[in-house]
């Protein structure tokens, strides 16, 4: 429908070489981190470094090197298998470092995930020049990380010299084990969902298309499990990367359980650093780019009443909508997941009732009109979901409820050199156990993007036969927004988290660039102009118990300005860990309302959007459009 289209571009013989990058290792920061405020400022040893960071515990830390300068080169979706021996003791917290460099040459960004034992423990990606730094908080698998076990680094690096896609990642990953004592609201068991799925290296990954948008795995739950949680992380691929900017552009994750729609699931729009505008993230990433923090998890617990066997299946809407707008199936979506259980053996479950199962979900599917300024597009949907048990074990009964809602709404305005599009996603859902244990969840967020974009593409020769070379420009803004809240009590102990994270990128460019791939993949070659400005703010706030609950303030800004050396620079850098005296513990912020964004360019486009359709849908010129 669109004439122009995104690029994930890889900048080629632009940039220069990178220097070694130091061995990381978690470090404690009550104040200001980095002030950078100007061109000449000293910038931070990591090139490309995520905003959501840690204050650890005052204790030294049990320091266990996963991996040591481990070289990725053409490895695509096949897996290291790292022995890993975790010293036993009694941690209360634990974090991962994860740090990657870029060498011998040019290199796309990459996905990159990490599993222990096929389970999802890091799920992210790199940065396509020079080296970055990411932290994640591993508190949660404290008895998944014991003994011996099987770290499974995955990072999908492709090489191929014929277009001079020759870099290679070096990736260190280490472990900081904080003793104290373990929170008691700990899983004691995970399972694996989707291993196998698309690929035979036994960890949890599945890839979905219009041609196959949904997949089941048959699980085992132990009897004795009281409390049962399934997390889930995801990202669109392929032409599903700025699946936000397609038509349709919404997409929901629907999850079910023995048939019965049990969660609904919306994906965070994701832009990773060679995405829609390139030097935008050169060198300040977007949100959840380098580590994905806000992976969303769905509270199965009232399903217990099913039994020990269940099927447990995912699919993405609107992929066959898509496809049938376009013509092709290469809308991907890659999914990772696991089961925590919370189980006690002597306490088998005797049987379950399932005394409320409601499951609602709408989607207007895509509405277009004509205008003077181009086409029109919007869609909106909402779903409500509530489901109840009575679970009766050996020791006792228990009564679980879970509720989620949530609503979604996509509006754009497009014609051949032009986009607007808007999203906004909000999301919630509240979890009560009472009986022999009490338990509370309460998960909601918030993800709004706005975009708008001018793009002029020229062909210098055919397009009909990749690669072939056009002249490029583009000129934008993008503006967005993570979000998220968490609260999880288990009989007393507490875990809190609120992050609160804004990014706005700005600024455009021009040159020459050479499509490689019908997925818009595309080297640039040669670069005439090139400005950006980006600015991303954030405010986290952390409780876990037996760790010193913090408030962290993040504030950056970065730019380009040069078309001959466009590694950009920071212009500011602030840092800041509280402690937070007190506790943050309580009753969980039901009273909280998450408002969704309202922005006057969608009051407008909704004012338009009426009239009959008037006009007919077009193939896009070139076939990887």
């Amino acid at each position: 429908m669109k004439s122009w289209f995104l690029l994930t571009i890889l900048i080629l013989g632009l940039l220069p070489g990178i220097g070694v990058i130091a061995q990381s290792s978690p470090q404690l920061h009550s104040v200001t981190l980095y002030n950078v405020t100007s061109m000449q400022g000293l910038d931070p040893k990591y090139y490309s470094f995520e905003a959501v960071g840690y204050l650890p515990p005052n204790e030294t830390p049990v320091l266990v090197t996963v991996a040591k300068n481990l070289v990725f080169n053409d490895t695509a979706f096949k897996p290291y298998y790292l022995s890993v021996h975790i010293p036993n003791g009694s941690y209360s917290f634990i974090l991962m470092n994860v740090s990657v460099k870029e060498v011998n040459g040019t290199q796309f960004d990459r996905p990159f995930y990490i599993f222990v034992d096929g389970i999802p423990v890091f799920w992210g990606s790199t940065q396509e020049i020079q080296n970055s730094s990411a932290s994640v908080d591993l508190t949660m698998f404290e008895n998944l990380l014991h003994g011996n076990v099987t770290f499974e680094p995955v990072l999908v690096n492709l090489y191929d010299a014929k277009v001079n896609i020759t870099g290679l990642y070096v990736v260190n990953i280490t472990l900081a084990l904080y003793p104290g004592k373990a929170p008691g609201n700990l899983p004691n068991e995970f399972i694996p969902l989707f291993v196998n799925g698309t690929f035979n290296y036994n960890y949890s990954y599945v890839i979905l298309n219009p041609n196959q948008d949904s997949y089941t795995s048959p699980v085992t739950i132990p009897n004795g499990t009281y409390r049962m949680t399934a997390f889930l992380y995801e990202e669109g691929g392929g032409l599903d990367e700025f699946w936000y900017i397609n038509e349709p552009a919404t997409r929901d994750i629907l999850m079910y359980y023995n048939g019965l729609l049990t969660s609904v699931i919306p994906p965070y729009e994701t832009i990773y650093t060679g995405g829609i505008d390139l030097f935008w993230w050169k060198p300040l990433p977007s949100i959840n780019t380098l580590a994905f923090h806000t992976p969303y998890q769905i509270d199965l617990t009232p399903l217990l009443a099913m039994g020990t066997k269940a099927n447990i299946t995912v699919s993405i809407t609107n992929l066959a909508t898509a496809k049938e707008l376009t013509g092709s199936p290469s809308f991907d979506w890659d999914l990772s997941g696991f089961l925590a259980l919370w189980v006690n053996q002597s306490n088998p479950m005797i049987s379950g009732k399932m005394v409320q199962a409601y499951s609602r979900f709408l989607d207007s599917s895509p509405i277009f009109a004509g205008g003077f300024s181009g086409v029109h597009y919007q869609e909106g949907g909402s779903y409500t979901l509530t489901y109840s048990s009575i679970l009766t074990f050996l020791h006792g009964d228990e009564i679980a409820t879970v509720s989620q809602s949530g609503k979604f709404y996509a509006s754009q305005t497009f014609n051949n050199i032009y986009q607007f599009a808007y999203l906004d996603e909000t999301f919630k859902e509240v979890a009560n156990e009472s009986g022999f244990y009490t338990s509370s969840m309460y998960l909601a967020g918030n993800y709004p993007v706005t975009m708008q974009i001018s793009a002029f593409a020229t062909p210098i020769s055919s397009p009909n036969k990749i690669p072939f070379n056009l002249s490029y420009a583009q000129n934008g803004s993008v503006e967005l927004g993570a979000y998220y809240s968490y609260f999880f009590n288990l009989n007393g102990y507490t875990t809190r988290q609120s992050l609160q994270e804004n990014l706005t990128a700005q600024g455009g460019f021009s040159g020459i660039i050479e499509v490689i791939n019908s997925y818009r993949g595309a080297v640039l070659v040669k670069l005439t102009s090139n400005n950006a400005l980006t600015q991303k703010s954030l405010t986290f706030t952390y409780e876990e118990p037996g760790v010193t609950a913090f408030k962290e303030n993040f504030l950056a800004e970065a730019g380009q300005n040069n078309s001959v050396n466009a590694t950009g620079y920071y212009l500011k850098i602030q840092r800041s860990f509280t402690p937070l005296s007190g506790t943050l513990s309580g009753d969980p912020p039901y009273h909280e309302a998450i408002k969704v964004t309202e922005d006057r360019l969608v009051a407008f486009h909704q004012s338009i959007l009426v009239g009959p359709l008037r006009f007919a849908l077009l193939p896009r010129p070139y076939p990887f459009l």
